[in-house]
């Protein structure tokens, strides 16, 4: 796996915990609109780095 995939896994990992860390917790369609969108980045970037 080459180490800019290991970075959007990371990003997708700040995405996902986000709204706990930054405070916006509360707001429903936020948390759901990060999580859906780091939950694509991790699995895109590893679908990507995986062997063909």
């Amino acid at each position: 796996m080459r180490w800019n995939h290991w970075i959007l896994v990371g990003v997708g990992a700040w995405l996902l915990i986000s709204p706990w860390t930054l405070g916006f917790s509360e707001l429903n369609l936020p948390v759901w609109n990060v999580i859906f969108a780091g939950s694509l980045v991790i699995i895109f970037s590893l679908w990507e780095s995986s062997p063909k």
